[in-house]
């Protein structure tokens, strides 16, 4: 999104800021600065995004702390869990509760395995586990088009992004790019982390959809994918080569670049008809 386009948007009349107010959440905050623009200066209003803390529990043990949009945190929890290959999309979690910054879910786990994660730090990010890779072979088929579309919502879905240009969205879609579910969040991966959750929460079958996000597809976010069990991850952003034999490896289709009518396709081409 460009500087100009962000400023236009936040001079926009009262009747915009009140079709936006159906937004159920405290996702951001009014804050005066100061625009200079060319030789002119002027105080302004506008909505800037909200970052909280929030410590994950399972099983009474401190898994992880996001900071994360204090919105969608039982959806948080679940993604994050099925993302980071925790527990399998199917797995029943026993309850989520949630009070002040702390998410805590009881689960059946081996819960001293918890107690001896290593975290490793890559792109921005946090992997908790695992060495083995899965293997995705869902016989789900994208065209381009529907992989086009589906890029082309994220802008129309991503409301908070045009009011504050400070948050990324995911979505989870059919494979005719049909939107079934989405969420935005200051962090790219925790936007993934949501949208997984509320479409597991909505009993949708990951395994016949795709994931896609305005997040860069780094490593990270391509073994969120792999977790999760989607055939195909796309962005309109960019790849990492690690992320490409993550890829490539576990058998998932894997789009890059995806804008306009182009797009890079470096895993999993003959999933693409």
């Amino acid at each position: 999104m460009s500087e100009k386009r962000y400023s236009e948007r936040n001079r926009k009349t009262e009747v915009f800021r009140k079709d936006e107010e159906n937004i159920s959440s405290p996702f951001y905050a009014p804050m005066e600065c100061l625009e200079i623009t060319g030789n002119n200066k002027q105080h302004i209003n506008v909505d800037v995004i909200l970052e909280k803390r929030f410590d994950l529990f399972v099983n009474n043990v401190h898994v992880t702390t996001f900071f994360a949009s204090p919105k969608e945190l039982e959806e948080l929890a679940l993604g994050f869990l099925v993302c980071e290959g925790f527990i399998e999309p199917h797995t029943k979690i026993d309850s989520v509760s949630i009070e002040d910054r702390s998410i805590s879910c009881e689960i059946e786990i081996n819960t001293p395995e918890l107690e001896e994660l290593t975290h490793l730090e890559r792109c921005g990010t946090t992997s908790y586990r695992k060495d083995v890779v899965k293997h995705i072979d869902s016989g789900t088929y994208f065209t381009t088009d529907a992989i086009i579309r589906a890029v082309g919502q994220l802008k129309e879905v991503g409301r908070v992004w045009h009011r504050t240009g400070g948050t990324h969205t995911s979505i989870v879609c059919n494979d005719q790019g049909k939107v079934l579910c989405f969420c935005e969040d200051v962090g790219r991966a925790c936007s993934v982390d949501k949208a997984v959750g509320k479409a597991l929460l909505n009993k949708t079958n990951l395994s016949r959809c795709a994931l896609v996000t305005t997040g860069r597809l780094a490593s990270t976010m391509v073994s969120k994918a792999v977790n999760a069990g989607f055939p195909l991850v796309a962005s309109k952003g960019a790849t990492v080569r690690e992320a490409v034999e993550l890829a490539r490896e576990a058998g998932i289709t894997l789009a890059a670049f995806v804008r306009e009518r182009n797009l890079y396709v470096y895993s999993g081409e003959e999933q693409i008809i």
